[in-house]
This record gives structure tokens, sequence and C-alpha cells, in this order.
């Protein structure tokens, strides 16, 4: 079969790899959808960043060229031997984190953050931009008939969001800014919602995600290249900042934005995958005791709160959907188009086994 694979910065190929089988404790899946990720991005155009490259990843075994696409999900073709939570035709949504199961961090569940932290789809061990993909039944989620392939490939971004919130420690009254518009910064705001926040400021320079983002629930959407992000949050929470700001961007300016807009003892969640360090000064953090800390991913129950979510919202997520397109139209029409050319999309989906670049289509 053909499956994408990372061999390097900037050297993405379909190559022809043997069709996966499953192991003990594995599940083998018919892909239905898969999403183009940020860090998806960020890894082709400026990594490696978690790929890889000369030593095995101690999870996998693997180095690069890896199978890419940890946003998927698909129809269950065969079991492995041992596996009993899920059988052949059912749907399922895949949770790409994995994790040791021994060190202290997942002893003390936070499996997101365990020491030797991977992702099925960016570390090795196989990966949904190729038509079957085999995967263990540990990282496995059932859909309910509510939730299609397209939106199940969605809920790995959307899990991340509540993990995000959950951190910061925002709560109902709070006021809250988000740092960029993308799929995570969107998740972001959902997350916000759904936790009672109704104060959220969010800057994105474009237009279509801002107005994503006020169908999603954002009070003040700005244009951080023709007004002041500090300014407009500062205004926005009647001169006492913001409780919480996530940095979902990783643009030069946004930790610094983030800092100067949050209130005494704020929170600033780091959710982005930067490409490179970024200059940054600790003393800011000092005289209003701001707290900054980062946000890896999701744990199995934030997974769950967001199958529960989709069930409920599947049409609410179908809109950032802005592409679906097949296999042959990955490189060029996928990862090309978002890291160099237009900007104009939030998520494209690539269904593995569509026909060519004659059937890429946008969804809603």
């Amino acid at each position: 079969m053909r499956a994408l694979r990372y061999h390097g910065p900037r050297d993405l190929r379909l190559d022809d790899v043997p069709e996966p089988g499953v192991r003990p404790g594995t599940v083998k899946i018919q892909v239905g959808a898969a999403g183009i990720c940020g860090s998806d991005i960020h890894e082709y155009v400026g990594g490696p960043i978690s790929v890889p490259m000369s030593s095995p990843h101690p999870l996998t075994g693997e180095t690069a060229p890896v199978v890419f696409g940890h946003e998927l999900a698909g129809t269950v073709t065969e079991i492995g031997p041992g596996v009993t939570r899920v059988d052949v035709g059912d749907r399922v949504a895949v949770n790409a984190a994995l994790s040791c199961g021994r060190c202290d961090s997942c002893a003390r569940g936070w499996t997101n953050v365990c020491r030797s932290i991977g992702f099925h789809g960016v570390t090795g061990g196989g990966g949904g931009f190729a038509a079957f993909d085999v995967v263990p039944e540990s990282n496995l989620h059932l859909l309910p008939d509510e939730i299609s392939d397209e939106v199940g490939a969605l809920l790995e971004p959307l899990a991340t969001g509540f993990h995000a919130v959950d951190l910061s420690g925002a709560r109902q009254g709070d006021g809250v800014l988000v740092l960029g518009a993308g799929p995570v910064g969107l998740m972001v705001v959902l997350a916000c919602v759904t936790a009672g926040i109704e104060n959220i400021v969010v800057a994105e320079p474009s237009a279509t995600r801002r107005s994503l983002a006020a169908a999603f629930g954002a009070t003040r959407c700005l244009d951080p290249r023709t007004e002041s992000v500090v300014d407009v949050t500062h205004h926005e929470t009647r001169g006492t900042g913001a409780a919480a700001a996530f940095d979902a961007a990783a643009a030069p300016t946004s930790l610094a934005d983030a800092v100067a807009s949050t209130r005494p003892r704020g929170t600033i969640v780091n959710i982005a995958a930067w490409e490179k360090p970024t200059p940054f000064d600790p003393t800011t953090l000092l005289f209003r005791e701001t707290l900054l800390r980062g946000s890896l991913a999701y744990t199995a129950g934030d997974f769950d709160r967001g199958v529960a979510f989709a069930a409920d919202h599947a049409a609410t997520l179908e809109r950032l959907i802005t592409r679906v397109i097949g296999l042959d139209d990955v490189i060029t029409e996928g990862f090309d188009r978002l890291a160099f050319a237009r900007h104009d999309d939030i998520k494209v989906l690539v269904r593995p086994g569509a026909a060519s670049s004659a059937a890429s289509t946008a969804a809603g």
C-alpha cells in the first residue's frame, strides 16, 4: 500500500510499504479520515522536532522514515490476539499518545508527559496517512453513529483543547485570551465555552478563522496586525487582564503578548510547537507572579470528553473542515499549500481511499 512517510525536513514521500498486520493487543483499521495537524507542518518545515532521526524511539523502536498522520478515525477490519474491547466493524478514533506505563508520570496518571512520550503517526508505529493502520487497542475510542469519520479525525485536537483549559485553572466569570485560531485555538474556544467561560478574546490574523471563533463563542476577535492584543484584552476584562492566556500561535510576539495581557497570578498556557527558540525575558513573570506552563496533548479522559462533546455537537465541529483531499494530493494540496502557499484553510482532512486531485472538496 502507499503511505505518506517523513524522511526529513521538507522531505515527505508517498512510499510503497507493506500493508501492516495485527500483533497481540493491536487492531487493524481501514482509515476513513486523517487530519493534517499544525504540528505536522512544523515537523515538515522546521523539524525534526519529535520525529526520531538517528536514535530509535524508546516505545516504537523506529527512526525516520516514519508513516505520518496522528489524527485519524476509521473502521476496524481485523483484531489481534488478546483484543477484547473492540470488534470487526466497530468505528473508532485513535488516541495517538504513546506512554510506557512504568515511569513516575504514568504512575500518577500523567500519561501525556510520560518520560518516553511518543505519538503514533509521528514517532513511529504506523500512521493515518495510509489506507490501513495498526494501533494498540488501548489507544482506541469507540465512535457512536452520531460521529462521522471526518469528525472523528478532529477528536485529537479537541481533546488537546479540553486538556489545556483544565490546566489553565480558568473558570466561569474569568476572562481569557486565545492567541491563534487555528484548529487547536478554536478547540480551546469550544472548551472554554463548555467550561462556562463567557469572556473570550481571540487574536488571529485570518478573517475566516476570526469569524469561526466568533461563531464558536468568542466575545471579541481582533487582528493582531492592526490592533493591540494587550490593549484589547485589558479593555475587555475591565482593566484586570486575562485570568489565562493560551498561546496556540507560536508567533514572534505571541508569548510576550500573553504575558502582558494576563492579570497578576494569571496563567499562560503554551500549546504551540515552536520550530525554534524564541527570545523571552523571564523577569516579565516576576512582578505579577505570572505562571507559565506547557500543555501537551491529552489523557484518555480528555479524549473521552471529546467523544461525548462531538456526539452532541458534530455539526459544530464539521465547520472546521475546509477541504477534504485524497492521498495523491497530500503533499502538494495538503502540506505544501498549508506551509508555503495560501493560508485560508482551517482543517484539511485526507481520505486515503479517495480519488485524486479532482475529488478535492470543501466541507460544509
